[in-house]
């Protein structure tokens, strides 16, 4: 019993034996830093791992950082991989970005590595990794890095300093990315410094070495490396700000030659629209194109008014449509009037807007844009699209390649960047100019509304001084000159006129073309602005609906200075 005993025992220690034996490990890990004169650094690594095929199969990786702290300012490494070897035979190697860190992975993806222990050295030079105080110069390295994924049993790191220095300073640190271990030992061998570690170094672990030296050995940093670590600093934050400046330069100087107004003439008061432009030509032209459904709407009214249309505009926001037997001849009414009452009603004589989306409606809503568009569009407005294109393009560019030469980020570039974009909304709003043809009818049509706003005030100003009055106004003109006032936005202002200067008609005013009495409107203002309302929200609902949707989620130290990283197998 005590023999099968002692015989389940011992194979189940043979069995944690093989399995410790056959761990992968980083044996040892040298690293050698020559020092050059000016300030850059040669760095030679020598890993002896063992290999047993779980993770090392073809090769190993190493992580080196893409990007250090100097100052606070987060600055990239400048690599130059000079030789990377296996068992002192040049071994194939490829580099790529991963995320924050370049990674050197070593071997062929076709050759799989003999189980046991292998030796690879990789060589590279770092740019500018020198430290300058104000009393010494230093050089701070991560020499393993914290991120492996296998213990290091040994590590060993020398620093070669050119002839001549004197140390002033020595630290190094063991552990964890921010411990402050001292598992190590240091040697002071005049221009070498060495370090060594006492004890492994577990997965996550690494050691971080630290040496300064009396200042004059180490060259200062040379006027192309200063403009270069500016550029590095501040090179994303310059591309913005001269951005900025280029394309406001550039959209200020083609406004002043082609997106300024002609010299508009005097504002007068205007009794009557400008002759020939319907409602929605003058909205048009007044707001230099279409500012939401008010052409439209107006457009309807006026078909109304004219006594094309039957509107019945109900509280529930239902608007019905109904095209009459007995319309005037066409010649009454301008050619975008027509074709909209054309496509709205070709195989139907009533439409309701309201609830549902309407394709039809919408192909005909498009067709009256399209049509307002090409009639009163390059006629009237010079668009200069083109500068606008140009400069949208070029601050497009311009952010693109501030955000790739960014090593950080702060609210200065996204200052710049909204800047920019607001430059352009800018601009974009003042280009368009219009036409000296278009600045008279938009003059006109100002001295229109300036009418209609203060029709009263104009009377009472016309009797006190003896000037010419404005025609006395008539149930007639208010009905006629109403689709005008909802283009311009000042139907409120005209009906109030219209009700104090003829009270007992205002109460009185039921027209034909509309249902105002049957839906309870108590007075003119409430039903024009009742019929305003329901057909926009008829129209918006016409309209084809998008959907959204939202979700929410939601001193010194070991990993310290330069240098870093980590490694695995592949």
């Amino acid at each position: 019993m005590m023999t099968m005993r002692s015989l389940i025992l011992g194979l189940m220690a043979a069995m944690f034996a093989l399995t410790a034996m056959a761990e992968e490990r980083i044996n040892r890990f040298d690293v050698a830093i020559d020092v050059e004169r000016d300030g850059d650094i040669v760095v030679s690594e020598t890993l002896n791992v063992t290999a047993e095929g779980y993770q090392i199969q073809r090769g190993i990786f190493r992580l080196l950082p893409r990007y250090y702290e100097d100052d606070g300012a987060k600055l990239p490494y400048a690599y130059k991989i000079l030789s990377v070897t296996r068992d002192g035979v040049r071994e194939p190697y490829e580099t790529s970005s991963e995320g924050n860190a370049m990674q050197v992975r070593i071997g062929d993806a076709d050759v799989y590595l003999e189980n046991g222990a292998h030796t690879y050295e990789i060589r590279y030079r770092v740019k500018n990794q020198v430290r300058y105080f104000a009393d010494m110069d230093e050089v701070y390295w991560n020499a393993t890095g914290n991120y492996w994924d296998f213990p290091i049993d040994a590590a060993n790191v020398t620093i070669t300093f050119p002839e001549g220095a004197q140390v002033k300073e020595h630290a190094a640190y063991t552990g964890a990315p921010g411990d402050t271990g001292s598992d190590y030992t240091y040697r002071d061998e005049g221009n070498v410094q060495a370090f060594a570690t006492t004890g492994t170094l577990q997965p996550g672990q690494g050691l971080t070495v630290a040496v300064g030296i009396e200042k004059g050995l180490i060259d200062p940093p040379s006027s192309a490396d200063q403009t270069r670590r500016w550029w590095q600093r501040n090179g994303s934050l310059a591309i913005l700000i001269a951005s900025l400046l280029g394309v406001f330069w550039f959209s200020w100087r083609n406004f002043n030659r082609v997106g300024r107004d002609p010299v508009k003439g005097p504002v007068f008061p205007h009794y009557a629209p400008p002759e020939g432009y319907s409602p929605a030509a003058v909205h048009y032209i007044y707001n230099r194109g279409l500012s939401g459904h008010r052409a439209l709407i107006a457009t309807l009214m006026n078909l109304a008014v004219k006594g094309h249309l039957i509107i019945d505009a109900g509280k529930d926001k239902l608007t019905t449509l109904t095209l009459t037997e007995t319309r005037q001849k066409p010649a009454t009414l301008a050619a975008e009037d027509l074709n909209l009452e054309g496509a709205l009603f070709s195989t139907q004589t009533t439409r309701k807007l309201g609830n549902v989306s309407d394709p039809a409606f919408l192909k005909a809503y498009t067709k009256f844009t399209s049509t307002l568009a090409r009639k009163y569009g390059d006629k009237y407005f010079r668009w200069n699209i083109g500068y606008t294109v140009i400069a949208i393009l070029l601050s497009g560019g311009a952010i693109v390649f501030a955000v790739m030469q960014a090593t950080q980020w702060s609210w200065w570039h996204t200052g710049l960047i909204a800047a920019l974009i607001a430059l352009n909304g800018w601009f974009m709003y003042l280009m368009p100019a219009p036409t000296k043809l278009g600045q008279n009818v938009r003059t006109e049509i100002e001295g229109f509304k300036l009418y209609m706003e203060t029709a009263e005030k104009l009377q009472l100003n016309a009797v006190e001084v003896g000037s010419d009055a404005p025609p006395p106004m008539t149930t007639e003109r208010y009905e006629t000159f109403l689709p005008y006032a909802i283009a311009l936005d000042v139907e409120k202002p005209w009906t109030k006129h219209f009700e104090k200067l003829m009270p007992e008609a205002a109460k009185a005013y039921n027209p034909a073309w509309t249902n105002m009495a049957a839906n309870g409107f108590s007075d003119v203002g409430k039903m024009t602005s009742g019929m305003v309302s329901s057909i926009s929200s008829g129209v918006t609902s016409a309209m084809p609906q998008s959907s959204s949707s939202s979700g929410s989620g939601g001193g010194g130290f070991s990993g310290g200075g330069g240098g870093g990283g980590g490694g695995g197998g592949w």
